[in-house]
């Protein structure tokens, strides 16, 4: 077992940020690097996620094993485990995948992360609890969780849940409620319309406090992890992983380094990220007339850029596709709203000049090029359903998953 400095031999870190993307604990990552004998520094940024010891737990495994594959890269490189305000929906953790829990149980859970909406949160659960069979008790369930969505999307491109959810209360429960991971008869329930109602507004404020995290992580990895990577002095190798939500983190912090010089980052590794596809595009593929919110950062990435992909991945290949089509079903069919609003780990980066392989064994020549951006196809390694709602999304505590970073690693930028 590690301690919280080492994960088998790789010196590790861990800063923190609150919901504003303000710097709490800097962990002693800048005083190392100060004190010299750090090339490459490797960040690392959960997604959603239910306590800091899971992430932890999740650092210490992908960490314990890139360290094994850093060879004598070891010794001058440190790890870096960045903790932001992000939940994961209590049934949704694969841990107890099929335990359905009370409203009063989800406020609590969502109470951390939205520290200042406790006694919306409260009105929340009562109401799941209670179930009133009124209208009006619905629309006003509706109007308190759309309030739970309060940061800025910062990329059109990624803001189709959000918008789906502005149609009237009936119409977004009830689409919500047939998405629901439930059988169809537990979901309807029996010659009451208010039971399906309920349960897909249970389905609604999971996929608004999903949205609200996902915007929150562009504005951590811009207004946080961008200016951290900075001010690091001297300036080192930087390598940003993401899983999740946390690949939009650490692709937003290119939005906060400076616009001239080389840039410290060299690798940019999104596993199984769960934002745009078409963020990086120029032009979107969709429409000609407009780019991706980060078409203009990728000359920030002095190396290659790589994204996970798996059709295993359920959350977002196919829950965020259909939360929107609620919105837009009279006029685009089901595979076009797919592609529309998909998500990174569907199919990865959806531009041009792309190059697909397969996310291969440990010791896989890879050969990545820097300035060059790779498709990895994970449908063979990623594949595990850990969840209902998630599939694989999660399954990414793999040896071919790291093994593609410490690649990338040793080939990006210049040395």
């Amino acid at each position: 077992m590690a301690d919280d400095k080492n994960f088998q031999g790789l010196r590790y870190f861990e800063v923190s940020f609150d919901a504003d993307g303000h710097l709490s604990d800097d962990g002693g990552l800048p005083a190392a690097v100060n004190a010299g004998g750090v090339q490459d520094v490797f960040f690392f940024s959960h997604g959603w996620n239910n306590s800091a010891g899971s992430a932890r737990g999740m650092y210490e495994d992908m960490f314990g094993g890139l360290a094994g594959l850093l060879g004598d890269k070891l010794a001058t490189s440190v790890a870096v485990g960045i903790f932001w305000p992000s939940l994961l929906f209590p049934e949704d953790d694969p841990q107890t995948p099929d335990t359905p829990s009370t409203g009063a149980q989800l406020a609590a859970a969502l109470a951390p992360a939205f520290p200042t909406q406790q006694a919306d949160l409260k009105r929340i659960g009562d109401l799941l609890d209670t179930q009133p069979q009124d209208a009006a008790d619905l629309e006003e369930f509706h109007t308190l969780a759309k309030g739970l969505v309060t940061t800025p999307p910062l990329a059109e491109e990624d803001s189709g849940e959000a918008g789906a959810m502005d149609a009237n209360t009936a119409a977004v429960f009830g689409h919500a409620a047939s998405m629901s991971k439930l059988p169809p008869n537990a979901a309807q329930g029996v010659g009451n319309p208010f039971t399906a109602l309920w349960h897909g507004g249970r389905e609604v404020l999971r996929t608004l406090s999903y949205y609200e995290m996902k915007n929150r992580a562009g504005v951590v990895g811009r207004n946080g992890l961008g200016p951290l990577i900075a001010s690091l002095n001297p300036t080192p190798r930087v390598h940003l992983m993401g899983h999740s939500f946390g690949a939009r983190l650490v692709s937003f912090a290119l939005t906060g380094l400076p616009k001239d010089g080389t840039s410290p980052v060299k690798t940019l590794y999104l596993v199984q990220g769960a934002f745009s596809h078409f963020a990086f595009a120029a032009p979107m593929p969709i429409d000609h007339s407009r780019s991706g919110a980060l078409a203009d950062f990728r000359a920030r990435v002095d190396g290659p850029m790589l994204a996970t992909f798996s059709v295993h991945d359920r959350a977002v290949g196919w829950w965020y596709p259909a939360a929107s089509m609620l919105k837009h079903e009279d006029s685009q069919g089901a595979d076009d709203l797919t592609y529309r609003w998909g998500g990174m780990g569907h199919d990865g980066f959806q531009m041009a000049d792309t190059v697909s392989v397969p996310l291969s064994a440990v010791q896989h020549p890879y050969n990545f090029e820097s300035g060059k951006t790779y498709l990895l196809d994970s449908d063979s390694i990623i594949a595990a359903n850990q969840s209902a709602f998630s599939g694989a999304h999660s399954d990414i505590r793999h040896p071919e998953v790291l093994w593609a970073l410490a690649s990338a690693a040793g080939t990006s930028g210049t040395a």
